[in-house]
């Protein structure tokens, strides 16, 4: 396992230069942002006079910017639309834990179309859309990768990060800072056009932020929440800055398209230009956030402000057709190109779709270029003209001379052909990947009284109370194999216990692990956290077991009784065991 301490040090802004370039022009670059619960109202330029952020409202307002851009109301299935010019749904990103969160390894991703370009495709941060391979990053397209697959990691200034071989990378630093650093060493040293996707986790919480940061926020008077959520926009903000000043002084930028998102709407009740909804609703407050495009060189589509709607599930044809490549037939998205050329797109709707552990088509919404429709259930109809009233204050439906009817029909229709099951949840691969495959917690399903330490399995979270019915993970592979077992894991008992790791009667094991009584991790929250704490988990090898061919459910178990109620598993390792190691 390869290791490494990353240091927020700005080195790598200042010290690497460009790589080699060619004679002739080389095609365009494409530097992808992607910030993680900023919402439509989180920058000055939105008119909210509590927050600063120049570098971004200088870079939408050179670049053209989408005053009606829309993405879904939680981050995995952004991410998957983002990636895939598909509604989520057919993708199998419905949720954003327990494996729901998984884009189905069929699909083809914009990296994917540009690396067989001949572009080298880097991602720095969330990915969000698989934590095993073959859904891993390095599965979907990405030739590097420094960043996390989950959720969320626990602390921006210490933990483990994971590379494209999903090997542990431990960092101490500031992880906004870390990430752009990154970013800026892989375009900085490209051989290739690069594609470049830097995935921030800021301003998710944890609300977690360095100092300087914080203290230029704290007198504005607003909550400790609140200023820190800005305190972290204000880290990005700069960060990004820096990075195109750098790109800039390298004789990149020039070359460059740079595009700006947040993958859905604030995580909190705070300005948002009057909008309804939040992050996790389908109205406009939830799912309308800041996008824009800055075009390379003297373009004369920058400083365009586009009103049209547009969504997620554009960017990829449009990054394709702006680059002179194939766009793929069958898209949810269109090209956008004629927009930012100064022509007009055929009226079409816009789609939001709720997320859950199941596909319903519920709660949904649908926008045109004037009116909002949402379905908050099977049985809601609401509609807003959002021309009079963006804010949806009033409820038109059923008023004479209003499409909420027929909106309502095409809805129905297109909800209902949109989902794919058979691309929902799929078993963890243990053929897919070359290392250890992890069984994290949240990858995997409580039986009995065995359950998570927060009732919704988020991403870190653990099993408590895990007795002899325990949890599990659905595994798959192709050929029998043997797998050493590592399991970490707490035990608050007075005595050793005996637990049982087993995908079958004849494969099993019955392993007695140590009492260890763990403790939570120190952390930098500013506010009180609603994410699991960190914790110094216990790591013990148990033992080896075959796995034989096909698909399975992993089972880990303890003895009952109250020393089962003493055991949590926050993970099970599983590194395949070669012929004849050992």
């Amino acid at each position: 396992m390869r290791t490494l301490v990353l240091c927020l040090l700005g080195l790598l802004l200042c010290t690497c230069g460009p790589g080699p370039r060619s004679a002739d022009p080389p095609p365009p670059n494409v530097l992808f942002i992607l910030t993680d619960d900023q919402g439509i109202g989180d920058l000055s330029l939105a008119g909210n006079d509590s927050i600063r952020t120049p570098h971004l409202d200088r870079l939408l307002r050179r670049g053209v910017r989408f005053e009606r851009f829309y993405v879904s109301p939680v981050c995995a299935p952004t991410r998957a639309s983002f990636l895939s010019g598909q509604y989520a749904p057919r993708t199998g990103a419905i949720f954003v834990t327990r494996r729901q969160e998984t884009m189905d390894d069929a699909v083809v991703t914009l990296p994917e179309y540009l690396k067989r370009a001949g572009y080298r495709t880097g991602l720095f941060g969330k990915w969000h859309n698989g934590a095993t391979f073959p859904y891993h990053p390095a599965g979907q397209g990405f030739d590097e990768f420094l960043g996390f697959t989950l959720g969320h990691l626990n602390d921006y200034f210490v933990g483990e990060l994971r590379n494209e071989h999903d090997e542990a990378v431990p960092f101490q630093g500031d992880l906004t800072g870390i990430l752009t650093d990154s970013a800026a060493h892989f375009m900085l040293n490209s051989d290739a056009p690069f594609f470049c996707m830097l995935a921030y986790q800021a301003p998710h919480t944890p609300v977690q932020v360095a100092d300087r940061y914080w203290d230029g926020v704290a007198a504005r008077g607003l909550t400790d929440y609140n200023t820190g959520i800005y305190a972290m926009v204000e880290s990005v903000d700069d960060r990004v800055g820096r990075l195109l000043d750098t790109l800039s002084e390298a004789g990149l930028l020039d070359n460059t398209l740079v595009i700006f998102a947040s993958d859905n709407g604030p995580n909190g009740d705070r300005y948002r230009r009057g909008l309804r909804g939040t992050k996790g609703h389908v109205d406009e407050g939830g799912v309308r956030v800041p996008f824009g495009l800055l075009m390379p060189g003297a373009d004369p589509a920058n400083g365009r402000v586009v009103d049209t709607p547009a969504a997620h599930v554009d960017l990829l044809p449009t990054v394709l057709d702006y680059l002179g490549l194939p766009v793929p037939d069958g898209l949810d998205g269109i090209s956008l190109l004629p927009l930012l050329r100064g022509d007009t797109l055929a009226d079409r709707y816009v789609y939001a779709f709720g997320q859950g552990p199941v596909y319903t088509g519920y709660p949904g919404s649908m926008r045109d270029a004037r009116y909002l429709y949402v379905a908050r259930d099977s049985l809601s109809d609401e509609l807003y003209d959002l021309r009079d009233d963006p804010g949806q204050q009033t409820d038109i439906y059923g008023r004479p001379g209003t499409p909420g009817r027929r909106m309502r029909e095409s809805y129905r229709d297109v909800a209902a052909g949109i989902g794919r099951p058979d691309r929902v949840a799929p078993p963890i691969d243990l053929d897919a990947g070359e290392g250890t495959v992890r069984l994290l917690a949240h990858e995997g399903e409580p039986l009995g009284n065995t359950h998570f330490s927060d009732p919704y399995g988020w991403a870190n979270d653990f099993f408590v109370n895990v007795d002899d019915r325990g949890a599990y993970w659905p595994v798959v592979l192709d050929s029998a194999a043997r797998f050493a077992v590592t399991v970490r894991y707490h035990l608050d008992a007075p005595d050793p216990l005996t637990i049982s790791v087993s995908v079958s009667e004849a494969a099993s094991l019955t392993p007695t692990l140590p009492v260890a009584v763990t403790e939570t991790l120190p952390v930098h929250d500013r506010v009180p956290r609603k994410e699991v704490l960190p914790r110094g988990w216990a790591v013990r090898q148990v033992g080896e077991i075959t796995v034989p061919a096909g698909e399975h459910r992993l089972r880990i178990s303890g003895s009952g009784g109250s020393a089962g109620s003493a055991l949590w598993i926050k993970e099970v390792d599983l590194r395949r065991v070669e012929a004849g190691e050992g």
